[in-house]
């Protein structure tokens, strides 16, 4: 695949046969990494050794080798911390290659990152992703923090939203994150994201430990003196009566009314919790406890219904440590996303999940002699090959070329695309969950797997034929318990194509709509499964629009759930079979509807897209469309 210098060169011509916006084109192009901002030493209030110096290239390295940066646009740049002189932290270092969705400038010549879009990529020595001091039990080389708790359940209480995506991910399951510490963290709430931090550590223990009810109330009390001292700050040596008088006042207001407000909380809250004070603690806010917890009497553990926090130190001896060369622990995170998400997104959490060898950075640091001698190598390579072929979207249609016979339009059978792949000459929304070749249990052949949204070929050359036959297979998963199962919409329609590659709605609307759902055949006396022909036009009498009711049948069923579909123009009239049968049109007297599945004389039509309509409850089960053909009316020429 060639990087997008050339990709620029090429996209006039590509548009012109692919019918495809600038902007579609950008979402499915493979991009070159931009270099990374290197890391400047002297701008971090430690020193850096040389050979922690030369981790945020090897990170990035890593990175580069195991993801294709696609339609999307990088900022990669080194880091380290701790960042300032005061805080208290373990030595970190490492990178931040982030990338943003790629969208055109004002222009229309450069590229440049959508703003809003970032998604988060970071490599990192000795740091706790979500690690927020608390700086009233802080101090130096002891720092206190709180966390979210490992446990998804415990860290996201009651939230539905994040709790239903965590499942989605299934990374317990896979076969190098899983065996290592999976944490997610984030905001909560229905707009919010859960990130992923994969820690790998020796003996997949991280140097930390959660301290105790009790040990937090301790580290309170005994936080009261520097308090103290630094509410008051120095004792006045000038000579000024006023100054030493305002200074007076505050210590006396301290000594006799907010000192024994915090120590008769501390006291009430050592005997609220007398029978767990060596239980974990946690709280429910991310900052932690301050002064005005204590003095407002606030139950420093009453837990939220939404979210808590642990509260932690490190284990002795590991800040020091952590200045050394050899890392402590490696932190991963990224921004998990599942199959319905943006191009861009969806395609770097399936690097960091199928090609990021995590077994790897984990020898490489901690047990060396396994990869010795050894370079970096992604897992899954055949199918890290197949990425561009898997994402693209610009592959030329067959149609209108020499391949197909004489009368034939259009033709597909998909048994040049390879499973697992977007359909080559067929084009998706970047988001949603997309449609994909698959070989469904029970059926011969390849088959498009319905995915989220529309479904349409491009490269048509030319309006179909006045007078065609439309001809394709439709299947469904088999025997499935649901009411329903797979439904699919296919609309034929007259829209205009703009010299951008967009349609448009033409002025006067001409649409042919199929549409059809599996019923499941325990419904013998009332079917749940139907098929619907409605042909109509701009300017139609509604009575006659409106005038069709809906007639339920097992045709295409959980037990016949494969069916060929034909629809045929002929003139004016349109006309739909199912395995032969023709679809009619009834009113709500059960009679034929007089002029219905009319078109206007010399009615043309421009394209055709495929959509899943799929009920909610039964999402999980499949719709599948296979072995399109659309040719002159009555011409039966082969594939």
């Amino acid at each position: 695949m060639k990087k997008i210098l050339f990709l620029l060169l090429t996209f006039a011509a590509v548009q012109l046969h692919a019918q495809r916006t600038k902007n579609a084109l950008l979402e499915d192009s493979i991009f070159a990494w931009k270099p990374m901002a290197t890391l400047v030493p002297s701008k971090y209030p430690w020193a850096i050794s040389a050979a922690q110096q030369k981790l945020p290239a090897l990170f990035f390295d890593w990175i580069k080798k195991s993801h294709q940066l696609t339609g999307a646009v990088n900022k990669t740049y080194a880091l380290a911390e701790p960042n300032k002189k005061d805080e208290v932290l373990a030595f970190a270092v490492g990178v931040n290659a982030a990338v943003w969705k790629a969208e055109w400038d004002k222009s229309g010549k450069m590229v440049k990152n959508q703003p809003h879009s970032e998604v988060p990529i970071q490599v990192l020595t000795n740091y706790i992703i979500d690690a927020q001091p608390i700086s009233l039990l802080t101090i130096p080389g002891r720092p206190v923090f709180t966390r979210r708790s490992p446990n998804p359940e415990e860290t996201f209480k009651n939230w539905d939203y994040g709790t239903r995506l965590i499942k989605q991910f299934q990374l317990e399951k896979n076969p190098q994150i899983g065996k290592y510490i999976i944490q997610y963290y984030g905001c909560t709430g229905d707009m919010c994201q859960p990130l992923v931090a994969v820690y790998l550590a020796p003996n997949n223990k991280l140097p930390i430990r959660q301290l105790t009810r009790g040990e937090v109330l301790d580290m309170c009390e005994a936080a009261i003196p520097g308090e103290i001292k630094r509410l008051l700050g120095e004792p006045i040596k000038v000579d000024n009566n006023y100054l030493k008088e305002k200074y007076n006042a505050r210590a006396k207001e301290l000594e006799t009314i907010q000192i024994p407000k915090w120590k008769a909380n501390i006291k009430k809250l050592r005997k609220q919790y007398r029978n767990s004070l060596n239980e974990p603690a946690f709280v429910r806010n991310v900052k932690g406890i301050h002064l005005v917890n204590l003095e407002n009497g606030d139950d420093l553990f009453e837990i939220s219904n939404t979210e808590m926090f642990g509260i932690y130190t490190y284990e002795a001896g590991v800040l020091e440590n952590s200045k050394k060369d050899k890392p402590l622990w490696i932190c991963i995170n990224w921004m998990p996303v599942v199959e319905t998400g943006n191009v861009y997104s969806r395609e770097f959490h399936h690097s960091m999940t199928q090609f990021f060898n995590f077994d790897y950075v984990y020898n490489y640091f901690f047990n060396p002699e396994k990869v010795k001698g050894q370079p970096y190598t992604i897992r899954n390579p055949e199918e890290y090959k197949q990425t561009a072929s898997r994402i693209k979207n610009n592959a030329p249609v067959k149609t209108n070329s020499g391949k197909l016979a004489s009368g034939v339009y259009f033709a597909d059978d998909f048994l040049d695309n390879s499973v697992g792949s977007k359909p080559k000459g067929w084009f998706m929304p970047g988001t949603g969950k997309p449609s994909v070749i698959a070989q469904p249990a029970g059926f011969d052949g390849n088959w498009v797997a319905m995915g989220q949204y529309r479904l349409a070929p491009y490269g048509l050359k030319g309006n179909l034929p006045e007078n065609f036959k439309m001809e394709f297979d439709v299947a469904t998963d088999k025997d499935f318990a649901e009411n329903t199962g797979g439904a699919f919409l296919l609309r034929i329609h007259n829209m205009l194509l703009t010299p951008g590659g967009d349609y448009k709605n033409a002025p006067k609307q001409i649409l042919i709509e199929l549409d059809a759902k599996a019923g499941n055949e325990k419904f013998s006396t009332n079917p749940t499964g139907y098929a619907r022909l409605k042909a109509t036009y701009t300017g139609m009498n509604n009575t006659n629009r409106y005038a069709d009711v809906l007639q339920y049948s097992n045709d295409f069923s959980n037990k016949k759930s494969k069916v060929h579909f034909t629809i045929i123009k002929s003139g004016k009239k349109v006309s739909a079979f199912i395995d032969g049968k023709e679809i009619t049109a009834l009113d709500k007297y059960g009679k034929p509807v007089p002029g219905f599945n009319e078109l206007p004389e010399g009615a043309r039509f421009t394209s055709f897209y495929f959509e899943n309509i799929t009920n909610y409850s039964s999402k999980q089960v499949g719709i599948y469309i296979a072995n399109i053909r659309i040719t002159e009316k009555d011409n039966a020429a082969p594939f």
